[in-house]
This record gives structure tokens, sequence and C-alpha cells, in this order.
């Protein structure tokens, strides 16, 4: 597991380039768009580099970032990958002797309409917003179309407005000479600057492997450009296909239309997806712990804890309900997993832990209430990984624990009356120190040792 003070230190330092300007349309697609994907705190922190940017070039400390934006060196860093996962921001890394040395690139958010026609970032909204706040921002984007017909074109042209220059007025230097002060290899102009794309690791889909299951007398190779091949990728993504299922798509899309685009491949991949799970958009509780926020990813299991780890890590949220019922998860259940994921944002490892630890100290129920309390709770403290969200729930079940504890002793006072224990999972009961047990049982024998002879002294 990486720790981010493995990757980034305070007396890092950082630069910010950006060659381009941000304008009101800009501003709103990163407010109403990005930012319920993205948080608040990475879209502060988008905007805090950016007018850095503006300011000066110059290096700073990763100290001054924390100190601007008052949040931890860990916050900053999660903010970070969170803008470069999305295509905001392009990172370039130059390691040093004593400390290491950033460049921090910003990118362009997408246009509205390159967002809202892109079909991967667009459903992530979609889930995250439902939709009718969906179409209610979408909206806000359009434009009204006039209509131009029986208008002909009236604009007026340079040559019509403005005079050639008089030969006094030409300059004998050539374009070059013109401009040699103001531009140096050092510098550039600003310029309407590159959006920025959102980049998946293609290892995560094998791309080969669909090729050679493609038929090349039904489908050409040349079909197959590098734009179909990036959307490939993300359609993948989304809605977890494997490289046969996808195959299967595009031979059926070519087959019935003679040509294959991103929109057909789209809408062939959501009819089928429609008629294998029933529903409009790709199920949450199949996902997995990403790969990147594996502890063990890699690495065999050394205990019986990091047997559980790997088991959280390994399985979806549907298919720990399902191995807990032996049936198919109910609907109420699926919801319950859809709100830790898309409204609290945890991630399917540590909604895992959650599910895991309500289960089985609730009597095999999952209580809405107490779900939707240790979810926000969770999501306040940032839990990403396995192992936090297992420290977290231990933390509770102890704090659960002493106030049962308290509860029962006052229950016994004044009607004895003791409420009965509950099982909980074997990863929660905290580890005992055999030392401690013997050093304690020790010392109450000698306690009692002591009272017995000083008693028996006392009665002579």
């Amino acid at each position: 597991m990486t720790v981010h003070f493995q990757e980034v230190v305070p007396v890092d330092t950082y630069s910010v380039q950006s060659k381009s300007l941000l304008n009101e349309v800009d501003q709103n697609v990163l407010t109403l768009l990005y930012q319920p994907l993205i948080g608040a705190f990475a879209h502060s922190l988008y905007l805090t580099l950016w007018c850095e940017a503006k300011m000066n070039h110059k290096s700073k400390k990763h100290q001054h970032l924390m100190n601007l934006t008052q949040f931890s060196l860990k916050d900053i860093l999660s903010g970070r990958k969170k803008l470069e996962a999305i295509g905001l921001l392009k990172t370039l890394k130059k390691d040093g002797e004593s400390s290491r040395e950033y460049i921090y690139e910003l990118q362009l958010p997408l246009s509205p309409k390159a967002f809202f026609t892109d079909g991967f970032l667009s459903i992530y909204l979609f889930n995250r917003l439902g939709q009718t706040k969906f179409n209610e921002i979408r909206e806000s984007f359009l434009i009204p179309q006039t209509d131009s017909s029986g208008f002909h074109d009236v604009t007026a042209s340079f040559s019509d407005v403005f005079t050639s220059l008089h030969p006094s007025e030409m300059t004998s230097k050539s374009y070059s000479e013109i401009n040699e002060n103001v531009v140096s290899e050092n510098v550039s102009f600003l310029e309407k600057g590159v959006q920025g794309k959102v980049s998946l690791n293609e290892t995560d889909f094998d791309f080969e492997a669909m090729v050679n299951q493609i038929s090349t007398f039904v489908v050409p190779k040349e079909v197959l450009t590098p734009k179909l091949k990036e959307s490939i990728y993300k359609l993948a993504y989304i809605y977890q296909l494997e490289p046969m299922d996808m195959s299967r798509q595009i031979q059926n899309v070519y087959y019935s239309t003679g040509d294959i685009n991103v929109e057909n491949l789209r809408r062939e991949i959501q009819k089928w997806y429609r008629f294998e799970h029933e529903e409009g958009l790709p199920v949450l509780a199949l996902r997995t712990q990403p790969v990147h926020l594996k502890a063990l990813q890699g690495m065999e299991p050394k205990s019986q804890e990091e047997e559980l780890i790997k088991y959280f890590e390994e399985v979806s949220p549907f298919r720990l309900l399902e191995d807990y019922s032996g049936t198919t998860p109910s609907e109420v259940d699926l919801k319950l997993v859809a709100y830790c994921m898309l409204d609290q944002n945890l991630t399917p490892g540590v909604t895992n832990v959650l599910l895991d630890y309500v289960l089985s100290g609730n009597d095999m129920k999952l209580a809405k209430g107490l779900i939707e309390r240790i979810s926000s709770h969770w999501a306040r403290k940032k839990v990403q990984t396995v192992p936090e969200a297992m420290a977290l729930a231990r933390d509770e079940k102890r704090k659960s624990k002493e106030w049962q504890e308290k509860k029962t002793s006052k229950s016994k006072f004044y009607n004895g009356n003791q409420k009965p224990n509950v099982s909980v999972p074997d990863w929660l009961k905290p580890e005992i120190n055999p030392e401690k047990v013997d050093e304690s049982s020790s010392s109450k024998e000698d306690e009692n040792r002591k009272w017995l002879e000083s008693l028996l002294n006392n009665s002579k």
C-alpha cells in the first residue's frame, strides 16, 4: 500500500503551468459537471492552482500549498490524483538528491457539448445526480437555435473596413525580427488550451484479445480507429465488458449497419446491458476495489486478517451479499450499496467492510439508518482502503461495546435485566496479549492470597 509521504513531502517543490485562460463557461462546467464527480476539495484545488499559475510560475514548496488550502498533504495528494484521473491535471516529476520537483500542467475542462456526448463522464454524472437533476443541469447549458431561414450573410470583411498600409508605414524588418524580443525558448504565448481527457489504465482491458475474437470477414481491421479504440476502453470500463463480450457487440453493430462509430456502438452495448441486467445503467454493486487502492495487490496473504483483506478487495459488494444470503441480493440492499458508493463515494472494498460489519453485528440485517450513519462518518474520514476501514470498524465496535457496558450496568442496577451478547466477526475482536493476561491473572491471585492471609491473621 502506497503511503502519501512516499510520493510527496512538504519540502518537495512544485510549479504550475497553464497555456490558456479559464473563461466563464469553463468555470460553470467545472462547478456543475466536474465537481459532483471529484468533490469540493479537488475542485477547490484546481482553482487554487489556476490562480497560482496566473500570478507567477516560480517554484514553491508543498508546505505553501498546505498553508494556502489548510488541508493536509494526504488530502492534497488525493485531490491531485482525482484531477489527474479525470483529465484536468498532468503531473511531471523530477527526482533530486534530497527532494523531488513537480510540474503541474493544468488542462481545460471539456466543453459542455463534449462532456454530455462523451458517454463516459456523462454516465458517471447521471449516476451521481439522478435523472431529474442531470436533465436540469444539462438544460442550463443549452441555447435555443435561431431560425436563420430568409436571412443572408452581410458580415464585413477585413478589406471592407481597413486600408492597406502606406509605403512609409511599412517596416523593413521581417516577422521573425519583430518578434525577436517577445518569444524565446523559455516562454510561450497564451493560447486556447487542449481540453483534458480522461485516461484509463489500458491493462484493465485486453484489447488484443478482443481483436483476435473479431472475424476479419465480418469487421475489417481498419475500422478500429484510434478514436474508436479509446471509446472501446471507456465503454468496457463502464459496463465491465470482457474482451469476448465486446467483440460480439462490435460484430453485431457492423453486421447490422455496415458501419461502426462511437454512438452506434454505445447504443448497442446499452441495449445489451439492459437485456442482461434489466437496468439502464451499470450496477455499481458489481465493481471491485480499484487496483491502486489494493493493499495486497500481487501479494499472498500471510495471516487470517490478510486473507480477509484479500477477500474484501477481490469480491464485489454484490458477491459479498450473495455469499451471506446464498441468494441474489434484494433491490433494497442494492440501493443501500449504491448509496454508499455514489452518495458517500466509498470504494467497493470499503463498502464490503461496512456491509460485513453491519450484517455481523445486527442479526444479519442491513439497517438503513446504521448504514447511512457509518458511511457518512467514513466518507468524512476519507477512508479509501480496506485496512483503513477495518481499523475504523474496530474502533466503532469498541465504542459501541463501551456504551453497551455502561447501559447494561445501569440496567442491572435498576431491574437486573441484561442484554444478550451479539456475535461479531473475528476480525473485529481485539487482539489479546497473553502476557498481559498472565500478568493480570497473577496479580489477582496475589491480591486474593494477601486478603486470605490477613483474614486468617485477624481471626486468631
